[in-house]
């Protein structure tokens, strides 16, 4: 469940590299020396590695996301952390609250960096 949540909403948006050697990816030539973007709401959704990849399914199984670096050698450290904290947030949720809902506009921080939330206003109803 909790990679779904990292799946849909990635700490951050993008990463650069440079490209340590000629290739073609995609039918696109990349020459060494090219910097290279890596955004992960567009790899997170790739229609090519997720079945339905704009429906956000808590039982995605297998779920291979890209948030965090996986796959690569510059993977997060705190990946892990991450993920329990996503997990005992939803846990502890769903012992107290009977539901949430939108309760006004949301507001993304202004980055084109870190994808994050400003405000997000919501109605909670407990049980």
């Amino acid at each position: 469940m909790a990679d779904e949540i990292v799946r849909w909403a990635s700490p951050t948006s993008y990463f650069r590299r440079t490209a340590t050697r000629d290739f073609e990816m995609h039918g696109k030539q990349i020459k060494a020396g090219d910097k290279v973007l890596y955004w992960f709401a567009s790899a997170n959704r790739d229609e090519a590695a997720f079945d339905q990849p704009f429906r956000v399914d808590l039982g995605r199984n297998p779920n291979r996301h890209l948030a965090f670096g996986q796959g690569g050698p510059h993977l997060c450290l705190g990946m892990w952390l991450a993920r329990l904290e996503v997990r005992v947030l939803f846990q502890e949720l769903a012992k107290r609250l009977k539901s949430i809902e939108p309760a006004g506009e949301q507001k993304f921080l202004r980055s084109n960096f870190v994808a994050g939330i400003k405000s997000l206003p919501v109605r909670v109803t407990t049980k």
